[in-house]
């Protein structure tokens, strides 16, 4: 059978912040007008949030949770970095 462990206040803490803090990159975009700042932005906050569900995983103790986050992690980034390019090629 499979136990969870149930997590102690300081994790609810941390999770709590984390999701405080990626909302820095939300307000950053509302509040620019350039393209490429805004993918800039937009890769911040996909990274924060793939920090945070990696963290979740590590706190309940399920590794598929975090293999998630680092899946996330890598496609999310990557697809972001093709998304900047293209905005640069198509500027110039």
């Amino acid at each position: 059978m499979i136990e969870f462990h149930t997590p102690e206040w300081y994790t609810y803490v941390f999770i709590y912040v984390m999701l405080l803090i990626s909302l820095v990159p939300i307000i950053a975009i509302s509040r620019s007008n350039d393209p490429a700042a805004r993918i800039a932005f937009a890769a911040s906050f996909s990274t924060k949030l793939a920090c945070l569900i990696i963290a979740a995983g590590i706190f309940r103790q399920d590794w598929m949770i975090g293999c998630i986050g680092a899946f996330i992690l890598i496609v999310g980034d990557a697809g972001m970095l093709l998304l900047s390019l293209l905005e640069m090629k198509l500027r110039s």
